[in-house]
């Protein structure tokens, strides 16, 4: 009786059909396990690469870093002294800081990729829906999906004149999904003049003798992939903040003669000047879109360790709304500076929870109703490199959902 039983056990679950094991089943798996299925029959292997079943796994991947957050180091031993310093290799290490019950893991590297070419030890990574976009100090951008196992270079851009006046920079990029064309996106602001900046005594303000340019690129567009320009941007973008992405725009920060904060609108195609935050302006200063993608959050340093957290929908009109004010001020260290990095927003027991990295290597949340702010982990000591060398600056942390989406296809629609 009891073989009797088992057996009908296995016929039941034998016979569920192809297709609902993989719109059900199948899809909330991670993508490390689905590259192992693909080879299981045919059917799962149409099936992983519908589009349909795509797009489903990235919605899905969405949700879940809402309430279990994921974060992607990518660790570079930087050389000041040489900020054109190249590495033949780059590797991307997921971490899982925990959160909404969710146990602290330490990071994993998921992927590492050999360039003989090389990419420079300076870097400015961005993210969306598992793309992750490395700009270079130079006019060069690579972009990754890390979970794929896809790494490809893009054509070069148009020169950006920064690059001969100023050390140190990495002109930031932009990678997002544009909903009104569905495709994915990479975007660079790009300077064909650059003059120095001057102080005006007559106005009281610092100008800058320039010309700006904005360009995008259509990821699995159609080959040969290149840069398109796009209406100019109003003012000067700054090089040393990151530009925000949302479902509906890219948002960059202005810097001359004033700040600014200027809207690319995806559907559009054009820019427009948004308000910022009602306060002071500091270098320190830091933005993210939170929620996926629906709210922005500005991070603004009152003082070396004071912070004030902004919350704004991502609507027509900005609106912003004081979340909270952070104090990092350490008794014994009176004199440390700080930098917060916003990563993302979650839900854990009931509570608003804040995931930040804090000077770069500290993984930090905070619970903005109890006012407490609890280190998650340590990037610094759970990155170990063979080579000893294990730092990396705060830009190199970035908001991690895995996905299917490929950088040189359009296996998504």
């Amino acid at each position: 009786m009891a073989r009797l039983e088992k057996r009908r056990r296995i016929s039941t679950a034998v016979s569920i059909p192809d297709d609902l094991l993989i719109s059900e089943v199948l899809v909330r798996l991670p993508v490390k396990s689905l590259a192992r299925f693909r080879s299981v029959c045919r059917s799962w292997r149409a099936g992983i690469a519908d589009p349909a079943f795509v797009r489903r796994h990235r919605d899905l991947s969405r949700a879940t870093a809402r309430c279990a957050p994921s974060v992607l180091a990518i660790p570079r031993e930087v050389d000041p002294d040489d900020e054109q310093a190249t590495s033949g290799d780059i590797s991307f290490h997921r971490l899982l800081p925990g959160g909404g019950g969710h146990a602290t893991k330490a990071g994993e590297m998921i992927f590492e990729k050999a360039w003989p070419g090389g990419i420079t030890r300076l870097i400015f990574p961005a993210h969306c829906d598992g793309l992750v976009a490395v700009a270079t100090t130079t006019d060069h951008v690579f972009v990754c999906n890390p979970a794929t196992r896809e790494f490809v270079a893009l054509p070069p851009g148009s020169h950006d004149a920064r690059l001969d006046h100023c050390d140190l920079l990495v002109p930031p990029v932009a990678v997002g999904h544009d909903p009104w064309r569905n495709a994915y996106v990479v975007a660079r602001c790009f300077y064909r003049r650059y003059g120095r900046m001057r102080f005006e005594e007559a106005t009281g303000t610092y100008a800058q003798d320039y010309d700006i340019g904005h360009e995008v690129l259509t990821l699995a567009g159609g080959e040969p992939r290149r840069w398109e320009a796009t209406q100019d941007p109003p003012h000067a973008v700054d090089g040393v903040h990151r530009p925000i992405c949302t479902r509906r725009a890219f948002y960059w920060h202005g810097g001359v003669a004033r700040p600014r904060l200027m809207r690319f609108s995806l559907q559009h195609r054009t820019f427009d000047v948004v308000p910022r935050p009602p306060t002071g302006y500091d270098t320190a200063d830091d933005m993210a879109s939170l929620m996926d993608g629906s709210k922005l959050c500005y991070v603004h340093a009152l003082a070396a360790a004071s912070f004030q957290v902004w919350l704004a929908d991502d609507g027509a009109k900005l609106e912003w709304s004081l979340l909270c004010r952070i104090d990092l001020a350490d008794p014994l260290l009176p004199n440390l500076s700080y930098a917060v990095t916003p990563l993302m927003m979650n839900h854990g027991a009931g509570h608003q929870m804040l995931l930040l990295a804090i000077n770069g290597s500290k993984l930090c949340r905070y619970d903005v109703r109890n006012k407490v702010l609890d280190q998650v982990m340590d990037t610094q000591h759970e990155l170990p490199r063979a080579d000893t060398a294990s730092f990396f600056w705060e830009r190199y942390v970035v908001p991690y959902a895995e996905s299917l989406v490929s950088p040189t296809a359009c296996n998504y629609r």
